[in-house]
């Protein structure tokens, strides 16, 4: 089984709704109390934006497109949470941060678990922590079901069999409070599911509690904005780089141009209308063998399900950049 991250007192949610300050599991106690800031923040679209990062990712590219791809299908899919990111870890990075060892795998507790180094830890080779985990016909699915599990900690939740009504007596420790959804035997937050973390798929029940926490996810038609990057030959442009960041979350695509490939183009997709805002930075090689820089930035006010097309044009520069970017 999983274990909740050690050394945290923090406030938590269980599936069944229990707030709580929790110690750490391995020292088999629980306290009850309230208090406030567990939960990760809804943006002004009413998403929660988390960021998740890999500790030491090297040799390990196909395990974690499955725990990222899990992730999104399962508690990004049911509720109003985004999990973005999914890259290295800096020193400066917030949100998850995973570290990949092969230990019983385990996990800080929602918001207070934010930019915390090693924060949550996963398993992907078993060999040392539940072996029978390496066979070919188990390991990915270990691995991510496991990784649902630890990410319902991440997102605030505490173990089911640890409410005051459950029946379940493996690693239980006995708490009480607020409860938001009936006791649920198949919860993958439940030692005693004889589905071990419930094969990763979130219960009736397990969807209904986060949902009351983080919002039911709106099923919406997604828009979509293409950008067209043409290099200007007849101007003396050689060779360009441009960064864009798009949305709330700065969703980041890169552009390269040169002389044998001219024309470059990225999309973003969105979901329902509002304002969505961007920056770009471009670096032009020219005729002359110099570089010049580039900036912009802007809002746009978009519908939901449309589709958007727009191309990179460059003006007189501000800011002591050699252009300014516009996206027209």
């Amino acid at each position: 089984m999983v274990w909740v991250k050690r050394t945290l007192a923090v406030v938590i949610v269980l599936f069944a709704g229990l707030i709580l300050n929790a110690n750490a599991q391995n020292s088999n106690k629980a306290y009850a109390a309230t208090g406030a800031g567990w939960q990760w923040p809804a943006s002004t679209d009413g998403i929660a934006y988390i960021p998740v990062c890999w500790e030491n990712p090297a040799g390990f590219a196909k395990e974690e497109a499955q725990v990222s791809g899990k992730i999104i299908a399962t508690w990004q899919a049911v509720a109003n949470i985004n999990f973005y990111g999914w890259q290295q870890c800096t020193a400066a990075s917030k949100g998850i941060r995973i570290l990949i060892v092969d230990n019983r795998s385990n996990s800080g507790i929602g918001r207070f678990m934010d930019g915390d180094k090693n924060g949550m830890e996963l398993n992907f080779t078993f060999k040392n922590f539940s072996p029978s985990c390496q066979a070919d016909n188990r390991r990915m699915s270990c691995i991510t079901s496991v990784a649902v599990h630890e990410f319902g900690h991440a997102l605030g939740l505490m173990h089911e069999q640890d409410r005051a009504d459950s029946t379940c007596k493996n690693e239980a420790h006995k708490t009480g409070g607020l409860l938001l959804t009936a006791y649920d035997p198949d919860s993958v937050m439940n030692y005693c599911n004889p589905r071990w973390n419930n094969d990763g798929i979130l219960s009736k029940l397990d969807v209904e509690g986060i949902q009351k926490l983080y919002g039911a996810r709106k099923t919406v038609t997604p828009g979509r904005i293409t950008i067209t990057d043409e290099l200007n030959i007849p101007a003396g442009q050689r060779a360009e780089n441009i960064i864009m960041q798009f949305g709330s979350n700065l969703v980041r695509r890169d552009f390269a141009v040169n002389t044998n490939t001219p024309v470059a183009k990225q999309f973003y997709t969105f979901n329902g209308p509002g304002k969505y805002c961007y920056k770009l930075w471009s670096n032009t090689l020219y005729a002359d063998n110099k570089y010049y820089e580039g900036y912009g930035e802007g809002c746009w006010t978009l519908e939901a399900g449309k589709n958007y097309a727009v191309s990179v044009r460059f003006k007189k520069g501000t800011r002591g950049k050699a252009f300014d970017i516009v996206l027209q």
